[in-house]
């Protein structure tokens, strides 16, 4: 019992750092993935910033399933190895999918919240 107890916490943790690094790497990081001239045209910032809306959602879900999977191997290995459990990949596939919903909502409030 003590070991579910351990997994819901360290997914609890894992998705708080995980929104911590999206939101760092939205910031900091995915300015050098994504070229300026979706942000300027002509020497002042574009009236549509449509196309670096999607460009920053997209590079942040690929950063998130990263991180899914991360945390998907992590969670099988732990309910396997340590807490023994009858169906690992199921429980570890749940917990993958509680993991994407919340983080795609991050991301897409995020990105709504950024460019209305």
């Amino acid at each position: 019992m003590i070991s579910y107890i351990i997994y819901g916490i360290y997914n609890l943790v894992f998705q708080i750092a995980s929104i911590g690094f999206l939101f760092y790497a939205n910031t900091y990081l995915n300015g050098f993935i994504i070229p300026d001239r979706l942000r300027w045209k002509n020497g002042g910032l574009r009236e549509d910033l449509t196309s670096l809306a999607f460009a920053q959602a997209t590079v942040l879900i690929i950063e998130a399933a990263l991180l899914l999977l991360l945390i998907y191997y992590v969670n099988k290995w732990y309910l396997t190895n340590l807490a023994g459990a009858s169906d690992p990949v199921k429980v570890a596939l749940w917990t993958a999918g509680i993991y994407a919903v919340i983080t795609v909502g991050v991301i897409l409030v995020t990105t709504y919240l950024n460019f209305k």
